[in-house]
């Protein structure tokens, strides 16, 4: 008998494979079976070439179509609450990297297998030996040598899914990326969308331990598990809500209390509790003043919310002034096999957030006077839950349908107003954000990172207190946005201030470095040597781009800066382009350590960046390489001599 096996271009190499998959039942990765005679010395090559092969051996490389859906049904305001895990902060995704583990590598089982056309024949096992360093078991018949997928998918770094059509017949479909590119929608302004960032779902992220109950911006975890401010993601969370607010419909919105024309049914309790509606002689608006024990087992005052439709209305925003320890509550049952209440206690406390079980605390800060306060509820209960061990495992998705707000409480001594539950408040957020820039930038134009950043350990590192390129590019693309939807020339001048850093070589705690042959390059993370990371040089040449256009200042050298970087980029961009991919950044020429190649979703972040690029600048590398890179994708390659 003769056996024939295929072969074809998969993942950059040439396979041992294959027509024809056969994906064999439950679609587990295969047992590893080496002889005995080379048992040794296999096992060490495993565990130093062969572990990246294995890498992603713990995911399921398979997902059937119609019986998990995943990826894409939990972008931004859907039914589903889902971890977005982004690229630094790219789609991930919004959700790139969400639908790079869903649609790629959940599990299925019982899958049919495929063969190879004509009579059936009998399938038997037979052991694949991996260039002579281990076995995958695999399957054999009269024509052809069938490789189970989970090998190929892990080996070959290739995705692959079954998805039922029309008919109800199965279909696999083969992806050589996870990713998507997102084309220009039309011509780009400085205060239009930024790139796709309304598809972000930033304080998601699994990285952001939570939205800050002080100054309403996310807290990250990225590199230090206390958590702090991370200025680049305070960016795109401000960025992201921008683009949601030009692109979705207007959100759905329900005034609870405004202490005139809506009156909310105050249910007092306790005999000192009292509540009454006044004019503020600060804000001149109509408030709810109220006056209760601080602690809520001796009364308050509450607000029942079973007459209001509040389903889907899960963004509070009011007017606080809390005294002392003064407090407010909500509460929120969760149906899912059984009723579940989780309570949000909102304190007069430096904490960020504590969790005891169900009741969750985030800290309002000690500061006095009137503030506006915004929380997406759905998003604090389940970060409130991530931070309970108790509750973690449970809770790692929470369905946007299944929670619903029962009541607000007040306890101690303030004043509130203009209390709504709508369905969204993005500009609220949008302004957390560019205000938080604003109040923040310091002496020398920047916002400095609080953490110490290890690129390679031992090689290139980063004291706390570094700048990054990107964080001034994106900051500028905010403050742009900010001045122009607002009109306040503060965060034009701050956007301006911003470039600074520009100017000033990394060397010297700025961002500015050259590429041999005098290339300017503003780095993401300014080490010594030189990255150049790519995707954060575009972010900070899109800010600079952002600002010259946007910016009558002739104070501002946005133009120079962007005009240079820009002559940097069509020369240095070459030099990225794998043949089959791109890479991050350039570290295998500064460091002589190994090419450090994109991910998929960076990859398609490289793209969407250069197209936004070719549609302001015709220069061809620029839509050339894009053109290229996105054949990439598909398996095309870069011809060899």
């Amino acid at each position: 008998m003769r056996v024939t096996v295929r072969g074809v271009l998969v993942g950059g190499s040439v396979g041992v494979l294959l027509t024809t998959v056969l994906l064999w039942s439950q679609c587990r990765p295969p047992p590893l079976h080496l002889p005995v005679h080379q048992a040794s010395h296999a096992h060490g090559q495993q565990a130093d070439g062969g572990a990246s092969r294995q890498q992603q051996a713990r995911r399921s490389p398979l997902q059937t179509n119609h019986q998990h859906q995943g990826g894409n049904a939990a972008i931004g305001a859907e039914d589903a609450y889902v971890e977005e895990e982004d690229a630094q902060g790219r789609p991930s995704d919004a959700h790139h990297a969400g639908a790079r583990q869903d649609e790629a590598e959940g599990g299925a089982g019982g899958v049919g297998g495929v063969g190879g056309g004509g009579a059936a024949s009998r399938v038997a096992e037979v052991p694949c030996v991996i260039n002579g360093e281990y076995e995958v078991s695999c399957k054999r018949d009269d024509r052809d040598v069938f490789i189970p997928f989970s090998f190929i998918h892990n080996y070959f770094e290739v995705y692959g899914r079954v998805e039922q059509r029309g008919d109800g017949t199965d279909v696999f479909q083969w992806s050589h990326s996870y990713s998507r590119v997102y084309e220009p929608q039309g011509h780009y302004l400085p205060t239009s969308t930024f790139l796709n960032f309304e598809l972000y779902n930033v304080e998601a992220r699994e990285r952001v331990k939570c939205v800050s109950a002080t100054e309403g911006v996310p807290i990250s975890t990225q590199w230090h598990s206390s958590g702090y401010t991370y200025p680049i993601q305070i960016a795109q969370f401000g960025l992201a809500h921008y683009c949601k607010h030009l692109t979705e419909n207007p959100p759905q919105r329900v005034v609870l209390e405004d202490g005139g024309e809506h009156k909310g049914k105050w249910e007092v309790q306790g005999l000192t509790s009292t509540v009454s509606r006044i004019l503020d002689p600060l804000t001149h608006s109509n408030v709810l003043k109220f006056k209760t024990p601080e602690t809520s087992s001796k009364g308050g005052a509450m607000l029942k919310l079973s007459e209001v439709s509040t389903q889907n209305l899960l963004v509070l925003s009011l007017n606080l002034l809390l005294q002392g320890n003064a407090s407010f509550t909500v509460t929120l049952e969760y149906k899912d096999k059984r009723p579940e209440v989780f309570t949000l206690h909102y304190i007069r406390s430096e904490t960020l957030l504590t969790a005891k079980d169900r009741q969750i605390f985030y800290g309002l800060g000690n500061s006095s006077g009137w503030k506006r306060i915004t929380r997406n509820l759905l998003i604090d209960v389940h970060k409130g839950a991530a931070a309970s061990p108790a509750l973690r495992k449970r809770f790692k998705k929470i369905s946007r349908s299944k929670l619903k707000v029962l009541a607000l409480y007040l306890n101690g001594e303030g004043s509130i107003g203009n209390v709504t539950l709508a369905s969204a408040e993005h500009i609220h957020h949008f302004y957390d954000a560019a205000n938080w820039l604003l109040n923040h930038q310091d002496e020398r134009g920047g916002w400095s990172i609080s953490v110490p950043r290890k690129v390679i350990s031992g090689v290139l590192e980063l004291e706390a207190g570094w700048y990054s390129a990107m964080a001034q590019g994106q900051a500028m693309s905010l403050l742009v946005r900010a001045a122009h939807h607002s009109g306040d020339s503060s965060y034009l001048k701050a956007a301006i201030r911003a470039t600074a850093l520009f100017s000033v070589n990394a060397t010297h705690g700025g961002v500015r470095t050259y590429f041999p042959g005098s290339f300017v390059w503003y780095e993401e993370y300014p080490t010594t040597p030189s990255l150049f990371v790519l995707n954060g040089f575009i972010y900070s040449l899109l800010g600079l781009y952002d600002l010259k256009e946007f910016s009558l200042e002739s104070n501002s050298n946005g133009a120079e800066l962007f005009a240079d970087g820009m002559v940097s980029l069509k020369k240095l961009l070459p030099l990225f382009d794998t043949g089959w991919g791109s890479l991050y950044d350039l570290r295998h020429f500064t460091t002589h350590v190994a090419p450090n190649r994109a991910r998929w979703d960076y990859h398609t972040t490289h793209i969407t960046q250069l197209l936004l690029l070719a549609s302001i600048d015709d220069d061809p590398v620029l839509s050339s390489t894009a053109q290229r890179w996105k054949e990439y994708m598909v398996g095309h390659r870069a011809s060899h001599n």
